[in-house]
């Protein structure tokens, strides 16, 4: 039976007129003319609907008709009750959002929930040291919350039991008078390091933290050389020159959303000290290295060659450097010694050595206390990889009776994961406490459910004098608890930790309630200055003399948004495309464009890696700006006990991680062979040249200085107009952005869908093209392959006002507000798709089908401002409409004007680097005014004329 057949007995069913029934008789006669859908009907036929007889008219008739048809009782709606709230909160009113302070990964952030539910993640704009930035991780971090697969109740051995239970089988293995073990990440929470310290007393613990992407090099450099165990913080605001040795500081690397705010202010050509010079030198090409103003394709060696040779230069040592390497050694000593006591030196390569170096050129150039200050050591317990190492020996050697891992998994991540596993079946007591099952919980014979970070109380120490309280917005999902209140309870203390930390910050009389207002404080009880000071460096210095490189090609490591793994059961994360590569969903071999001519390697082809005794099997990327005998890949793939969306997925690499002292990169050589295998790596973009158009309009800081309009071309197109110009009267938004502050981090995409219900489609569909994220992050290259130049910038809907999607829409399902945004009318859309056609910079997205929601948990994440669209319609940027209307009346509510800066985008405000402005032009003293009339400011296309509202500030590097 035809779908025309089936509407019509639905119609008679519910007892529509002759009219509509005639109606339909009359379509399907004409359905059944194939000459319907392509020529003009007669003069006479369907007088009675007064249109335009054509394609296009029985098109506008089906949008219009079968949206209303509803309305008319033809569809019998459910009934759905609406139950009242049985103890209401004060500060509950459906349909309001609520707001609370809370931190995650150390990072101060505010959470919006709706009627109890967290459904969006802000930065916390009164944390002085983050300044309202939050990374992609932090976005994606709801998904986790509502992780179905997460552990409902604690179990012993096989069995599933209650917590008196599991507290009592417990404590009876603890008082034994042998030594407990206790694993846990760094700890920057103060209450919990007291607590852990209580506990180690209570039962004979010992706490080692571990952390398996570690930075325990740089930690363990500061201790020999200044007397402190500590991290450093960097202001990178106030340097005027950045070196960078590996060290991908905008990404991953350190408090990279803090480095980030730094770093892009002084991306700005306008800033009162002038613009900084960033030199990267990496042996692949990272998000930091794509944001250099020079940047060095190097391997290892090559680093270690110049880092010498740079320090030979700055402090007088001996060191004869390599002569293809004396020219970069000279730019980077010039610049670094006209910048003493402003510039930074950092090294991602996680060696003692190495890091030593690296301290005594910060000495030597006089940056610390400047731009560099060590970090606070008294309320901290970092990462420790020697400690670690010692503990997985004297498992295996059968010393370890009980041994407890918090919020960590060795079984998979530690680079001798197979060792580890080993190890631990000697171990009488394994206690996991984890979110979800994983490979440690799987060989663990007490198992206790965690609480997510938004069901926990906690607290964090950011900087050096700041504070950041964790508070849970949402009761707990599942039969789980803190780790902090199980070891209360092994205690034998009955106090919730909500009180432990209260207890602790009220005895320094921090006031409660304003902290649990405001999410930070600063507090002079965790301040702890360390000061530098000169230091023997000559035992580093003979060591990396000493070093040479290792036979065949050397496999190094880097991490994506799944960081270790702990996200890989996310699909936002999943799905958020890699800032240089743009794939999603894998990882694989990066192979730079020189090795893979040489070895006929393409894009899928899968690559058997030997290095010493592992094979491992990956697909290859061919990557531009990898060093020719580096083959790069990402960790946090190829889980084996984990949710549905992990589970298998990529390959573990966490073999060739480098465990500072212990695992040498030397050891991470080997060759490549290609098999007659492939596989499918599901890329956003796969053409990256802008094919010499002007899509990102480039200068140098030199060039701008002379001319505000370097950049642009001298000759503008002429424009022809044939549309009567628009009234522009009331408030009209625009969005613009500055490409020189854009990092392509990508933190915008993810908030993007979080706002607005953007669906995950999966693998599959992401190499079909058919991704349905409303924001790109466009990545082009140019120049030489081996080291080739990187420009990012954002692409959404440019919210046209000659727009070319509206005039050819048949059922008026795009239509344009009085204010001057493309608005899409999904209940019109009938997915014909001419919009897509017709846009020019490709921003629409079309639903191909009902994306999964059958997950009930997992739809406690959706956004109920927004509407989830259903197959076959057309979605796409809607400016965050939901966000403009909610600030309009909330100043209405408030009896006032709308103010600039009351109104941000979800793009807006995730971006760290602050790169995206939004606002009313017609408000002359908005930000929104002042980027639109930059002499930067340019639109992409503009000889289309089709006038977008979403514009560009032209991107200016420091060369």
């Amino acid at each position: 039976m035809s779908d025309l057949e089936n509407e019509k007995i639905q119609n008679q069913k519910t007892g529509l007129g002759s009219d509509v029934s005639g109606y339909w008789q009359d379509v399907e006669n004409k359905v059944l003319d194939k000459k319907f859908l392509s020529q003009e009907f007669a003069d006479d036929e369907f007088d009675s609907f007064s249109v335009k007889k054509n394609r296009r008219s029985f098109l506008k008739i089906m949008g219009f008709s079968v949206s209303a048809l509803p309305l008319t009782g033809c569809i019998k709606i459910p009934v759905r009750k609406a139950l009242p709230y049985i103890n209401k909160q004060d500060n509950t009113i459906p349909g309001v959002a609520n707001w609370y302070a809370s931190t995650f990964e150390g990072n101060p952030i505010l959470v919006k929930t709706r009627e109890g539910r967290p459904i969006k993640i802000e930065g916390n704009d009164k944390s002085t040291y983050f300044q309202g930035g939050v990374g992609s991780r932090g976005h994606g971090s709801v998904f986790t919350l509502y992780d179905s697969n997460r552990l409902k109740m604690p179990r012993v051995g096989t069995q599933e039991v209650e917590w008196e239970e599991f507290d009592k089988a417990l404590s009876s293995k603890l008082n034994n008078g042998d030594i407990t073990y206790v694993v846990t990440p760094t700890i920057d929470s103060p209450s919990q390091k007291r607590l852990l310290s209580e506990f180690s007393k209570k039962h004979n613990a010992k706490h080692i933290a571990y952390e398996s992407i570690s930075n325990s090099a740089v930690a363990d450099a500061n201790k020999e050389a200044f007397g402190s165990r500590c991290l450093n913080e960097y202001d990178f605001e106030a340097a005027d020159v950045v070196v960078s040795f590996e060290a991908d500081f905008l990404n991953n690397w350190g408090q990279a959303v803090v480095h980030a705010k730094g770093y892009s202010k002084r991306r700005d050509a306008n800033h009162s000290n002038g613009m900084n010079r960033h030199f990267q030198v990496e042996s692949l090409m990272s998000m930091t290295g794509s944001n250099a103003d020079y940047r060095y394709t190097k391997s290892h060696a090559d680093q270690k060659d110049i880092l010498l040779g740079l320090h030979s230069a700055i402090t007088g040592s001996s060191h004869a450097t390599k002569s293809e390497n004396k020219d970069i050694v000279k730019k980077l000593a010039g610049d670094l010694l006209g910048a003493k006591s402003r510039s930074i030196v950092v090294s991602g390569i996680n060696e003692i050595d190495v890091q030593l170096v690296v301290n005594s050129l910060n000495v030597a150039l006089e940056n610390y206390s400047k731009t560099i200050n060590l970090g606070n050591e008294s309320h901290k317990v970092l990462a420790d990889d020697s400690a670690f190492e010692t503990f997985v020996k004297e498992m295996k050697a059968g010393k370890v009776k009980t041994a407890m891992f918090v919020g960590v998994n060795p079984a998979y991540d530690y680079y001798d994961h197979d060792g580890f596993q080993a190890a631990v079946k000697n171990v009488k007591n394994v206690v996991t406490f984890t979110l979800a099952e994983n490979e440690t919980s799987s060989v663990s014979n007490f198992v206790a459910p965690i609480n997510h970070v938004f069901e926990s109380w906690s607290d964090h120490v950011t900087t050096r004098d700041e504070v950041s309280i964790t508070q849970p917005v949402i009761q707990p999902l599942f039969g789980t608890r803190m780790w902090s209140e199980t070891l209360l309870s092994l205690m034998g203390i009955e106090m919730s930790f909500y009180e432990y930390v209260k207890t602790y910050w009220t005895s320094f009389g921090v006031n409660w309630n304003q902290l649990l207002h405001d999410g930070v404080t600063r507090s002079a009880s965790v301040v702890n200055q360390t000061n530098a000071r000169n230091f023997d460096v000559s035992s580093a210095l003979k060591v990396l003399k000493k070093y040479k490189a290792g036979s065949g090609m050397n496999f190094v490591t880097y991490t994506k948004a799944v960081g270790n793994g702990d996200m890989a059961n996310n699909p936002w994360i999943q799905e958020l495309p890699d800032p240089i590569t743009k794939a999603t969903w894998d990882n694989y071999a990066m192979v730079s464009p020189l090795y893979a001519k040489e070895k006929g390697i393409k894009l899928g082809d899968v690559l058997e890696l030997n290095i010493g005794t592992k094979k491992l099997q990956l697909p290859a990327l061919v990557q531009p700006g990898t060093e020719k005998n580096t083959v790069a890949i990402a960790l946090g793939y190829g889980r084996t006990v984990a949710g549905k969306v992990a589970k298998n997925l990529g390959t573990n690499v966490f073999g060739l991680v480098h465990f500072s002292g212990t695992f040498h990169y030397s050891h991470n050589y080997g060759t490549v062979t290609k098999t007659d295998k492939t596989h499918v790596i599901a890329q956003t973009q796969t053409h990256h040249s802008m094919e010499g158009r002007d899509i990102v309009r480039e200068t140098t800081f030199g060039e701008f200085k002379v001319d505000a309009k370097a950049g642009h071309p001298k000759h503008s197109p002429k424009i022809v107009h044939i549309y009567p110009s628009h009234h522009k009267d009331g408030h009209q938004w625009a969005m613009s952005v500055n490409l020189s502050s854009c990092t392509g981090c990508s933190s915008c995409i993810i908030s993007c869908s979080a706002e607005n219900n953007v669906p995950v489609v999966g693998k599959q569909e992401v190499a079909n093209r058919r991704e349905m994220h409303w924001m790109r992050l466009d990545r082009y290259y140019k120049g030489d392959e081996n080291q080739p130049e990187v420009v990012h910038q954002p692409m959404t809907c440019q919210h046209c006002e000659n727009a070319p999607c509206e005039n050819v829409c048949p059922v008026m399902a795009t239509v344009h507000s009085s204010d001057g945004l493309n608005q899409q009318i999904y209940n019109r859309c009938v997915g014909t798709r001419y919009c897509a056609n017709n846009c020019p910079y490709k921003v629409r997205r079309f639903n191909w089908f009902n994306y999964d929601r059958s997950d009930k948990i997992a739809k406690m994440a959706l956004n109920p401002d927004i509407g989830v669209r259903t197959r076959g319609i057309m979605e796409k940027c809607s400016m965050c409409i939901q966000r403009i209307q909610d600030g309009k009346l909330t100043a209405k509510r408030e009896r006032r004007a709308l103010k600039d800066g009351d109104i941000k985008l979800a793009c807006q405000q995730s971006c760290p680097s602050d790169a995206i402005v939004f606002g009313d032009m017609n408000d002359k003293s908005s930000k929104i005014s002042e980027y639109l009339g930059d002499k930067r400011n340019y639109t992409v296309l503009e000889e289309l004329n089709v006038q977008p509202r979403v514009s560009y500030l032209t991107k200016i590097r420091n060369k």
